[in-house]
């Protein structure tokens, strides 16, 4: 199985880290993804962490095109920049 994980660093107009948006795009089958995204806020000591932004996941025939969607669907004024790991994971 091939998984690919997003990351992107979201900070405030002031510049101050607000939280970290992850998305997990999974293949599923031999032409479908899957991408799932979560939010993790910065520390507030509540223990809240790994949010689900969307129940539905989205769902395509390309991962450029859910890597794209990614990125523009983060509704942060300043963005860092995507890093992107793939992992493959044996069944």
């Amino acid at each position: 199985m091939e998984v690919w994980e997003g990351k992107i660093k979201g900070y405030n107009q002031a510049g101050h880290y607000v939280g970290t948006y992850q998305a997990v795009v999974e293949k599923e089958g031999d032409l479908s993804y899957k991408m799932t995204v979560y939010f993790d806020r910065a520390c507030t000591g509540r223990g809240e962490m790994n949010h689900k932004l969307k129940e539905n996941p989205m769902y395509s025939s390309s991962l450029e095109v859910l890597k794209r969607s990614f990125r523009k669907g983060v509704s942060l004024q300043v963005k860092s920049k995507i890093t992107w790991k793939r992992k493959s994971l044996n069944r």
